[in-house]
C-alpha cells in the first residue's frame, strides 16, 4: 500500500522536484525518487501532478511541461516563474496563508516570516494582474523563431530535437527549412527533413536546440506553406469559463471560438486532438472551467480530478 503523506510534506516534496525539472532533459524517476526521499511510483505521481500546474493565463507555456515514458520523464520546458523574484499581492498572500494553516504550519514559522516579506508591499494594479506570471525563458519561442527565419533566409541547414506528440519523443534532425508559417494561432516550421528525406511540417514549440550547421542547401521554387495540420475533421469540445474568467485566445488554444452568455460566463468551442491535452489545461483552473460537451471528455477531466485528490490525501 503507498504511503499517506500530510500536506505539508507531499507540497515540500512537490517543490523540491521543480528546480530538478530542466527544459530539454530526460531524466530517469529513480534518480528523482532518490533526491526527494521516496519510491520512483510515488515520484511518477508527483509529476503528473505537476503536469496539471501553471500560472496565469494558463497557456501552453504557462504550464509545467513534461511527459512520463516508462522509468523516465522528459522536460519540454522549464517551469513557469522560477527565474524571478516572486511578488504577491495581499489577496494572494492571504489565500497562501490558509493554506499553509491547513498544510499544519505553525503562526511564527519561517515560511509564514517568508510570505509576509513578501506580500510587505501595496502593488500596483499591473502587480495584480501580473503577479506569478511565466516569463518565456532563457530564448524560448522568440529565439527559435528567430534562428530558424535567419537559416531560412540563408538557406542554411540545422540541427533540431524535436518533440513528437504522437509518440511522445524527443528525436535529433536535420532540415533544410524553407518558410515559417502560422496556422490557428501557432507557429510552424515548413522544412525537408534529411532523416525521412520528405517535406514535413514541425511546430516552433515543440523545437528545442536550434544549431545552424553552416551548410547551405538549394531551396524549392515553390515553398508547400499549406501543408500545415488545420483543424478539419478533429473532435470539438464545448468549454465552460465561470463569469469573470477570461477565456484564452487561439494562442493557448488553437482553433477556439468563443460565445459570451447572459450570466457572464463563456462557453469555448474547440478542436483536440488528444483528450489529454484538454484535460490538462481544464484541471489548471482548478474549477472555474468545466467540460460541457462530449461526456466522455467529461468524465475524463472529474476522474482526472479525483485522481489528484487521491495522491494528496
Amino acid at each position: 500500500m503507498a504511503r499517506r503523506l500530510d500536506s505539508a510534506t507531499r507540497a515540500r516534496r512537490l517543490l523540491a522536484l521543480l528546480p530538478m525539472l530542466k527544459q530539454g532533459e530526460t531524466i530517469r524517476l529513480a534518480e528523482l525518487a532518490s533526491a526527494v526521499g521516496c519510491e520512483p511510483a510515488e515520484v511518477a505521481a508527483d509529476l503528473a501532478t505537476l503536469s496539471m500546474c501553471g500560472v496565469p493565463p494558463f497557456t501552453p507555456y504557462d504550464m509545467i511541461d513534461l511527459a512520463i515514458d516508462g522509468d523516465t520523464v522528459t522536460v519540454y520546458a522549464d517551469a513557469p516563474g522560477m527565474d524571478r523574484p516572486l511578488r504577491l499581492t495581499l489577496g494572494e498572500a492571504r489565500a497562501l496563508g490558509a493554506a499553509l494553516d491547513a498544510a499544519g504550519h505553525e503562526p511564527d514559522s519561517s515560511l509564514r516570516e517568508k510570505l509576509r516579506l513578501l506580500a510587505s508591499k501595496d502593488p500596483s494594479l499591473a502587480d495584480l494582474e501580473h503577479t506569478v506570471r511565466a516569463s518565456a525563458g532563457p530564448g524560448g519561442l522568440a529565439q527559435t523563431y528567430s534562428l530558424l527565419a535567419a537559416a531560412a533566409d540563408r538557406h542554411e541547414k540545422v540541427h533540431i530535437d524535436y518533440y513528437t506528440g504522437s509518440t511522445g519523443r524527443v528525436s535529433e534532425r536535420t532540415v533544410q527549412p524553407w518558410a515559417l508559417v502560422n496556422r490557428l494561432g501557432v507557429w510552424y516550421l515548413v522544412a525537408f527533413c534529411e532523416a525521412v528525406a520528405e517535406e514535413r511540417v514541425f511546430r516552433l514549440d515543440r523545437i528545442f536546440h536550434v544549431k545552424p550547421l553552416g551548410e547551405t542547401f538549394e531551396p524549392p521554387d515553390l515553398v508547400p506553406v499549406d501543408v500545415t495540420p488545420g483543424a478539419d475533421g478533429l473532435p470539438t469540445a464545448t468549454v465552460r469559463f465561470a463569469p469573470g474568467v477570461p477565456a484564452p485566445d487561439t494562442d493557448a488554444w488553437p482553433g477556439s471560438t468563443a460565445k459570451t452568455c447572459d450570466d457572464g460566463s463563456t462557453l469555448v468551442t474547440v478542436p483536440y486532438q488528444t483528450s489529454a491535452w484538454i484535460v490538462r489545461r481544464v484541471m489548471a483552473y482548478l474549477g472555474d472551467v468545466q467540460v460541457i460537451d462530449p461526456p466522455d471528455l467529461r468524465a475524463a477531466v472529474r476522474q482526472a480530478a479525483e485522481d489528484a485528490l487521491h495522491t494528496i490525501t
